[in-house]
């Protein structure tokens, strides 16, 4: 298919793909509008139910940390669900994978209103999480499929301004729905938010991937494919630092409840305390990453983002070493979500033009390094460094500086090979 700007979701079988650059901006917005809320549905998913974990854990007569594994069970199955909605995606198309995910998001996320066991609820997180994941895999191979690299930074830049309302609202809503009317609440508006976006995609979302680019999903090939990925140093570069670049963050939201409630003497109304500060970061910073897409190469952004982070995390961890205020502590995330935002379309390019023939796949391989990495790090690290925030500091700084690590010694990705349509790269 020849891609126009006129008519850029017009999809025709058979046509040959040819992507252009698509300068309108208005084309790019729109792209930015359908992605941003299907990669939405993973904060929301995460952060939404955060206030509430006091409140769940009475009632479902268990600790904080097993309200901590329903986190990791979602994030666990959230990851492994990347690895098979991308290659669907390849094989079947972008559209009828987010619709039946969108469909099944919605039941279980209404069934988990009605759960009353504490095994009911860590079975339907997973779930939930396997059906959240295609939203994120799908979202940038779509952006991908249809603009040319600056276009797609710029896209994925905007993308990031619209997602970064996500995790600042996510908590917000979820505190007062818990506040005023309990924890069942908060899952009842993850189905109705499931069920919007539902209408929504079979209403506007295109299909940006015709029968005469798609690949073939059996299984054999799809191993192949993804071990491939894990022998490519230029694709593993970006998506290790992406990933160490998350985690260091997402440490510090993992462990919100216990920094709130107990460490700053909030309440359950007082999570914006630290997810604000986060967004305006990423707000500001998808912006910059916009406007700058066609000055600063991706290796030069991705410098930046890291000595930006870097400085951040110091700067928390003096606010926590001083016990100052709360402002102290939560203040310079604004300053690291800004570095990731500014960093994140480039480390999403870099990686899935290692595989322009199979992008549902790369995309598919970073969620899952990402996702399963912060699931680890929840898993296994923040019951044991909760209990301090300058324990998070340093948790934070040692996955930090194994990104920068990846980054800096292995002297940047400077040249991503092109790959054949089958996805191995050149």
């Amino acid at each position: 298919m020849r891609v126009r700007a006129q008519d850029a979701f017009a999809c025709e079988p058979g046509a040959t793909i040819v992507v252009q650059s698509l300068s309108d901006r208005r084309l790019r917005l729109r792209y930015a509008l359908l992605v941003a809320p299907l990669v939405m549905l993973a904060p929301f998913s995460l952060d939404t139910y955060l206030p509430s974990f006091p409140a769940m854990a009475e009632s479902l007569a268990v600790d904080s940390a097993a309200m901590q594994a329903t986190l990791s069970a979602y994030l666990v199955a959230f990851a492994l669900s990347t690895l098979v909605t991308g290659p669907l995606s390849d094989a079947f198309g972008r559209r009828p994978v987010v619709l039946w995910a969108l469909f099944a998001y919605l039941l279980i996320s209404a069934l988990l209103v009605v759960a009353t066991a504490y095994w009911q609820v860590v079975t339907l997180r997973i779930l939930q999480g396997l059906a959240a994941a295609t939203g994120v895999v799908v979202g940038r191979a779509l952006v991908r499929d249809r603009f040319d690299p600056t276009d797609a930074r710029r896209v994925f830049a905007l993308v990031t301004m619209v997602f970064s309302i996500g995790p600042a609202a996510a908590p917000i809503i979820g505190g007062w729905l818990q506040a005023g009317f309990g924890w069942r609440s908060v899952f009842a508006f993850l189905a109705l938010y499931g069920g919007v976006l539902l209408l929504a995609a079979r209403a506007f979302l295109p299909e940006t991937l015709p029968p005469v680019g798609r690949v073939r999903s059996r299984p054999p090939a799809i191993v192949q494919g993804y071990l491939r990925t894990l022998r490519n140093p230029r694709f593993l570069r970006p998506v290790g630092v992406h990933a160490a670049m998350f985690g260091a963050m997402f440490i510090f939201i993992a462990a919100s409840p216990t920094l709130i409630y107990e460490h700053l003497g909030g309440d359950e109304r007082d999570f914006w305390w630290l997810f604000l500060p986060l967004v305006a970061g990423l707000l500001l910073g998808a912006f910059v990453a916009g406007r700058t897409a066609a000055r600063l190469t991706p290796q030069a952004a991705v410098s930046i983002g890291l000595g930006l982070s870097g400085t951040a995390l110091v700067l928390i961890g003096g606010g926590a070493w001083l016990d100052g205020p709360v402002v102290s502590i939560t203040g310079p995330f604004a300053l690291y979500s800004f570095a990731l935002a500014t960093a994140m379309p480039s480390l999403t390019l870099l990686a899935l033009d290692c595989y322009p023939g199979a992008r549902g796949m790369a995309s598919a391989m970073q969620a899952f390094v990402q996702l399963g990495i912060s699931a680890l790090l929840t898993l296994f690290l923040v019951d044991h460094l909760d209990d301090d925030p300058r324990h998070l500091v340093a948790g934070a700084l040692v996955v930090w500086s194994v990104g920068a690590l990846i980054w800096w010694l292995g002297g940047g990705p400077r040249d991503v090979p092109r790959a054949p349509a089958g996805g191995r790269p050149a």
